[in-house]
């Protein structure tokens, strides 16, 4: 057997990589060798240490109990190596702050508030993405998530921005051209069998939720529909005059206070569910994590607040 102090840090590098893509070919390609070439790393590597980090099955691999302890162990002194790196070279990542934001939370709330935070923490630089997807805190980049769910994400810090509250809305000129001048207060969700509803691939229940808590669910079947690939989507619809979306309460409140939308049922269909700020608790006290959650924190009850309010008038 070598000796231990003889690994070669390549070769750590590439068992780090086959044990994310739980692949040896997907390896190769992003240390840019062959599948063969991971497989004898790997054996060579295993020899070594006297136990197997993989179980194979064909190009599938996974972690063996040892090789989990051990690629995690690999996985945190690399990421150590990258960031003494960068910090000898001055580019160190504490100012960066690498956030994933699903694409309607993002456009609709967390866009157009983000300025604030970055007045208020110039040294702080944003990083955003958008995505559907979640990730695993452990292989990728991020510091930060923004997920919509029930709270429940194991080994993750969690906290409730604010719950998912849906209302229909349209636009006025739309409102008017089909009912004129009825009054707000005189609509019933009835009335929503004289417009097109718009629907959402990624929503896809929200509007059969809503009219059945309003008792309306017939309606859903008595109207036309119009179907796109995401909620911001059906939402710049209902502002072009397309029709009625369903929608989160606090994605167009601006839009119904400024009188670009309508929103005429006192119908309140709160979810269980909502958006969680979610990160690993060992990145909490990180000053950019720790300053971009008290801010955000502090503006999602803002919007809980001025929402409650609303609707208690």
């Amino acid at each position: 057997m070598r000796l231990l102090s003889q690994v070669n840090l390549n070769s750590l590098k590439i068992v780090e990589s086959a044990a994310r893509h739980r692949n040896f070919t997907r390896a190769g390609e992003e240390q840019f060798i062959t599948a063969s070439a991971v497989s004898q790393r790997v054996k060579s590597l295993e020899d070594q240490l006297r136990f197997k980090i993989f179980l194979r099955g064909g190009n599938a691999v996974s972690l063996t109990p040892e090789g989990e302890t051990y690629v995690s162990r690999v996985r945190e002194a690399l990421e150590r190596i990258v960031a003494a790196s960068m910090e000898a070279t001055g580019q160190s990542q504490e100012h960066v702050l690498k956030i994933s934001v699903l694409p309607t939370f993002a456009a609709r709330w967390l866009f157009p508030r983000l300025p604030l935070f970055q007045r208020q923490y110039p040294d702080i630089e944003m990083r955003v993405s958008t995505s559907y997807a979640t990730h695993e805190f452990s292989t990728s980049e991020f510091d930060v998530e923004i997920r919509y769910g029930d709270g429940r994400f194991p080994e993750l810090s969690a906290d409730l921005l604010f719950k998912e509250d849906l209302t229909p809305v349209c636009s006025r000129k739309l409102f008017h051209e089909i009912l004129g001048d009825k009054p707000l207060s005189k609509v019933k969700p009835e009335d929503l069998r004289h417009f097109t509803l718009l629907h959402s691939d990624t929503c896809t229940q929200n509007w059969q939720s809503w009219l059945d808590f309003a008792g309306a669910g017939s309606v859903l079947h008595e109207t036309k529909s119009i179907y796109f690939d995401s909620c911001l989507m059906s939402y710049e619809a209902a502002g072009a005059g397309l029709g009625f979306a369903v929608a989160n309460r606090a994605y167009m409140a601006s839009d119904i206070r400024a009188e670009r939308l309508v929103a005429p049922f006192a119908v309140h269909h709160p979810n269980t569910a909502g958006w969680y700020f979610v990160c690993p608790d060992k990145t909490l006290p990180a000053r950019k994590v720790s300053l971009f959650k008290q801010w955000i924190t502090a503006e999602a009850a803002l919007t809980q607040s001025q929402l409650d309010a609303e609707i208690g008038g």
